[in-house]
């Protein structure tokens, strides 16, 4: 394979934030789940950000009303204006 084909290969890191979903749930091609896992494999700030969203799934069956209520409402802002914009590589 020639450098030129392999860097068209390559996952870009908006690219797996795209696909992050799908790939949690298993609704990605073999052809997919390989890109991204050749792409986890080379990229730290994906595989934080992989651990962060499964954290988050995990401690979300965990939140009451009253915990998201209590947010203050300038980080619930950040946090949630953070969430939309994917970080490019």
């Amino acid at each position: 394979m020639s450098d030129s084909r392999s860097r068209e290969d390559e996952m870009r890191c908006v690219e797996f934030v795209e696909l992050i979903s799908d790939y949690l749930q298993g609704d990605v091609s073999d052809e997919q789940r390989f890109r991204i896992e050749h792409h986890l494999e080379g990229c730290a700030g994906c595989r934080a950000a992989l651990e962060q969203i499964k954290t988050v799934i995990r401690m979300t069956g965990r939140l009451t009303a009253a915990d998201v209520a209590s947010i203050d409402p300038l980080i619930r802002d950040r946090l949630l204006s953070t969430l939309r914009i994917p970080r490019r590589r």
